[in-house]
């Protein structure tokens, strides 16, 4: 069914002004900050996740405030359902400009006690969702000769720490994608860029697993619209990597030089922490 005009025409213009935009993970946290950017901006935003309740409240706010924000339920986890959506994107918009790959979910904990499934979880939805996408929407991207892939990763993409190893593991994986894709598209028109923040203010880090890492990574917890501002200097300026906020990766990059000093650091104080929940578990205080 096609969109009533009403509901294609932006009603200013803005920095994506006639740009058409997937987003993932747009239900909540910043998957839904970044659709909501773009939106404001003045692009068309295609809205995925599973939880169709609350895409369609994003929409009716995107629309409350005149942007085009259209629902589709997609678990990126599912590359049939991806393809169809995106198809479906494609027909509604008339193309695809940029695509944010922003679905993702951390489920901490150490390894002895983790099950697999959490591991297959997180690669499936952090990694394996990125790729679901990007696979769908890159043809459509390449016959127009133009497109931005945008993948949201992690500080965690770049040193692992305690009770993340799963975690970690999807976004180094999803950052060696991204770096990858790159140099494939050299070229073609088409970009691929990482946006990796710091820890953010969202529902993924409200658990008590989160805080036995969270000093490793310091007492920062950005709001998520400051990552999507970085997607948007990523989109705008072509840019390979954009850090949130800047410079805490270089100093990620910066730790891998002294690799065994800063896993020794890193032990030190998760060792430490441990000790003192064992203490004041055992009435120390």
């Amino acid at each position: 069914m096609p969109l009533p005009r009403s509901a294609i025409s932006p009603r200013w213009r803005g920095l994506f002004e006639g740009r058409n935009v997937i987003v993932t993970g747009a239900s909540s946290g910043i998957g839904r900050e970044v659709a909501t950017m773009f939106a404001q901006e003045g692009a068309k935003v295609g809205l995925f996740a599973r939880r169709r309740a609350l895409l369609y409240r994003i929409a009716e706010d995107i629309a409350r405030d005149g942007g085009i924000g259209i629902p589709f339920g997609c678990d990126v986890t599912d590359s049939r359902q991806v393809r169809r959506s995106v198809e479906r994107v494609e027909e509604l918009f008339g193309g695809i400009d940029v695509v944010v790959n922003s679905a993702g979910v951390m489920i901490p904990g150490r390894l002895g006690t983790s099950r697999i499934e959490d591991f297959r979880q997180m690669m499936d939805v952090n990694f394996f969702g990125a790729v679901n996408l990007s696979k769908a929407a890159l043809p459509i991207m390449l016959n127009a000769k133009r497109g931005n892939i945008v993948n949201i990763a992690s500080i965690a993409g770049r040193r692992g720490g305690a009770t993340l190893s799963g975690y970690s593991a999807s976004k180094f994986a999803l950052i060696g994608f991204t770096e990858a894709l790159r140099m494939e598209l050299f070229g073609t028109g088409v970009t691929a860029s990482l946006v990796v923040p710091g820890p953010v203010d969202t529902p993924m880090l409200d658990n008590p697993e989160w805080q036995l890492s969270s000093w490793a990574f310091g007492k920062l917890r950005m709001p998520a619209a400051w990552v999507s501002w970085g997607v948007a200097v990523a989109v705008i300026a072509g840019l390979a990597e954009v850090e949130v906020p800047p410079g805490i990766v270089t100093a990620q990059k910066i730790a891998t030089l002294f690799p065994d000093l800063t896993a020794a650091w890193l032990g030190l104080g998760n060792l430490t922490l441990d000790m003192m929940n064992r203490w004041m578990g055992s009435g120390f205080h």
